[in-house]
């Protein structure tokens, strides 16, 4: 009688331990992803109010456990394309300072602009849109490529796709990121890619 009741005693403690298990081996919880915008005037790279309330709101998000902040600069069509890239550039880096301001260190942000291309929504020429006068902000828990390796990822997603020669755009973007003027080598590149409809690749690591 004795031997039976240790017999069961052992299979329900071996049973509670299987149980169990799954649940020790479970993944960790969901790292923070969060996504803010921010919005500009017509022609303008000054950060409003609203802006400056939003960006606090993002680097408080980033001290509860985020890893990495990527900073991405839009323009509406309204002007000149090259006008608009250099403003959405603008926009990045006001918000850039902005974060580094409320505590995030500069090493965390990877910042740029994509002027009038990629747009949160897409418009004809000379369409006026408070959606596409912004600034996204994502506030990772994951680590992000350096932009030192990133413009060499995007370097490497147009050569498995280009045969064209040693001139033109891309590669002048290519060399812009060889001499560590990594804003503008990636953002041509970034243009290049999305109107080819190529998927970028991720920085995330």
């Amino acid at each position: 009688m004795l031997r039976k009741f240790l017999i069961a005693s052992a299979a329900g403690l071996l049973l509670a331990a299987c149980q169990q298990q799954p649940q020790m081996a479970s993944p960790p919880p969901t790292q923070v992803k969060q996504l803010y915008v921010v919005y500009f005037n017509t022609g303008q790279a000054d950060l409003l109010p609203e802006a400056q309330a939003k960006i606090a709101q993002a680097a408080a998000t980033f001290k509860q456990g985020g890893v990495a902040v990527l900073v991405k600069g839009h323009a509406d069509t309204v002007g000149d394309a090259g006008a608009n890239l250099r403003l959405s550039l603008q926009r990045s880096a006001a918000v850039k300072a902005a974060l580094m301001s409320d505590g995030v260190p500069e090493s965390a942000i990877r910042s740029g602009g994509l002027g009038e291309e990629n747009l949160p929504l897409p418009t004809a020429d000379q369409t006026p849109e408070r959606l596409n006068r912004s600034v996204h902000v994502t506030v990772s828990g994951r680590g992000v490529m350096s932009d030192k390796d990133y413009c060499a990822a995007l370097a490497r997603k147009w050569r498995s796709y280009s045969r064209t020669g040693a001139s033109g755009p891309a590669p002048q973007a290519i060399a812009q990121c060889d001499a560590g003027n990594y804003d503008a080598g990636i953002t041509t590149l970034e243009t290049i890619l999305t109107n080819d409809k190529i998927v970028l690749p991720s920085r995330y690591l």
